[in-house]
């Protein structure tokens, strides 16, 4: 199994469950962005996710780019202050600004 197929089967659980189901742009993307293959992004990471996924049309990534809100959106995203933005918060940070909050 290819580093992106594993990657886009995790995505797909969380604890036995059906978390959320990623766009093949959001895969490519992350496993575009993830350079050591851990499954976290890093802040440098992340930037490089981003802007792929800005390339690609998706409006909160294309809002972070043109405002070069990098370093804040991370922020948001890494809810645990572990220093990594993980896919499921990435996922709940997107949802939350979609949702307006």
């Amino acid at each position: 199994m290819t580093f992106r197929a594993f990657f886009a089967a995790s995505l797909l659980l969380a604890q036995g469950a059906l978390a959320f189901e990623a766009s093949t742009d959001e895969v490519d993307a992350f496993v575009q962005a993830d350079q050591n293959r851990d499954g976290l992004l890093t802040r440098g990471e992340f930037k490089v996710f981003v802007r792929a996924m800005a390339a690609a049309g998706q409006p909160t990534a294309r809002n972070i780019r043109l405002f070069g809100a990098y370093g804040y959106a991370f922020g948001i995203v890494d809810q645990n202050g572990d220093g990594f933005a993980s896919p499921e918060e990435m996922r709940a940070a997107d949802d939350d600004y979609q949702a307006g909050n």
